[in-house]
């Protein structure tokens, strides 16, 4: 046996079994209960990068609509951003959160959501039923405002 497996045998033995395990730590205190109180909340996480580059971020709730976690899911260009709808879910199961909103940017300015927004925000909620989690909405914000895509009927 050379001095190399060696190594690698005792650094199995050390590593062992890893595991993450979530715990608030604070008191909750962020309550959402409508599309204005999300987009005050997101907004200051969006901030730097508004007019930069699309960020897709999705706020983690419990069943009383409090924020337990935000998940920064991807960050793209000035026009799109790639989402990960399998990395959504992964995280909103590991928070063990009950209801979920996505948020993401459009540095244009513009407010209406693209035929893409569409399609993920379909892919998204088909999934998260799969998992008995409500996508409760998915908001694009602006600088100035935000679309709603439930106060629009379109979720």
């Amino acid at each position: 046996m050379s001095e190399k497996d060696i190594q690698i045998t005792h650094f199995k033995d050390f590593v062992g079994e890893m595991t993450n395990i979530y715990r608030r730590t604070e008191v909750l205190s962020e309550q959402i209960k409508h599309a204005g109180d999300a987009f005050r909340f997101i907004y200051p996480y969006f901030d730097e990068i508004m007019d930069d580059h699309e960020e897709f971020k999705v706020i983690h709730m419990n069943s009383a609509g409090f924020v337990v976690n935000v998940h920064h899911a991807t960050s793209g260009t000035d026009g799109a951003t790639l989402v990960s709808v399998k990395d959504i879910m992964r995280q909103a199961i590991l928070c063990k959160t009950i209801t979920i909103i996505c948020v993401h940017n459009h540095p244009s300015g513009t407010l209406m959501p693209s035929k893409g927004d569409k399609d993920v925000t379909n892919k998204i909620e088909k999934a998260a039923r799969l998992f008995d989690i409500t996508l409760r909405d998915h908001m694009i914000v602006t600088r100035e405002s935000y679309f709603s895509f439930a106060n629009e009927g379109i979720l």
